[in-house]
């Protein structure tokens, strides 16, 4: 059985906080539309939003933050608060 490219702590902090700061070196090696396409096809549908300073227009750039955010997240903690009404 092939193993994931994607880190376990990855994952699990996707599904413990709906969110992920994964780092430059993971999304680098993997490749931004490879690492959101293995994840979706691994049941984490996620948006990467890169926050770097403006001065680095690199598509890595260095002092980026590299954060993974659940597409369907919102959604969830939006019907749990209905629930609770």
């Amino acid at each position: 059985m092939a193993t994931s490219k994607i880190p376990v702590w990855v994952k699990q902090c996707l599904d413990q906080y709906g969110n992920c700061a994964c780092g430059r070196a993971i999304t680098k090696k993997i490749g931004k539309d490879n690492l959101l396409q293995i994840l979706e096809n691994e049941g984490y549908p996620c948006e990467l939003e890169i926050l770097s300073d403006q001065k680095d227009k690199s598509a890595y750039p260095k002092d980026g933050t590299y954060i993974l955010t659940l597409k369907n997240r919102q959604p969830l903690l939006a019907d749990e608060e209905e629930d609770e009404d």
